[in-house]
């Protein structure tokens, strides 16, 4: 039974590539833009970052970053998992210079821990967190771009 989505969602924001890191990787504004993140702290930043977050949906979890290539790409895995259907998660974001601003690329895998009606919730799981992932990053644009 296959219990694993992938969320792949990008956005051009007028502004350069910089820019839009130095918000989107500040957690001190996550809350501000992602709706699903209800606290966010920043545990340590050498020799890799470590983030704690509390999110929607009683999860918790530590992001573990592998690589913080400044201001191109990040990638993280999800550690210490608390969530009653989140197994396990990864993901990694890029930016691009695009014509005088930045897309902006965010690409998450999630995996769900099995249960008999998960074959069911798949698809719901994947629409509900595909709107979730535009949505943020929908708003978090309209905040840089002011």
């Amino acid at each position: 039974m296959k219990n694993e989505i992938t969320i792949k969602n990008s956005v051009r924001v007028a502004k350069p590539r910089e820019f839009v890191w130095d918000y989107t990787q500040d957690y001190s504004h996550r809350t501000e833009w992602d709706s699903s993140v209800l606290e966010a702290h920043v545990v340590q930043n050498e020799p890799n970052r470590i983030v704690t977050l509390r999110t929607k949906g009683r999860t918790s979890m530590m992001f573990v970053y592998k690589l913080d290539d400044k201001p191109n790409r990040t990638t993280l895995v999800a550690r210490e998992i608390e969530s009653p259907l989140i197994e396990s998660a990864g993901g990694s974001w890029q930016y691009v210079d695009d014509d005088g601003g930045t897309l902006w690329t965010q690409s998450a895998s999630i995996r769900f821990k099995k249960n008999f009606f998960l074959p069911i919730l798949l698809p719901l799981y994947r629409m509900m967190f595909q709107a979730q992932t535009q949505g943020a990053m929908k708003k978090a644009k309209a905040i840089m771009e002011r």
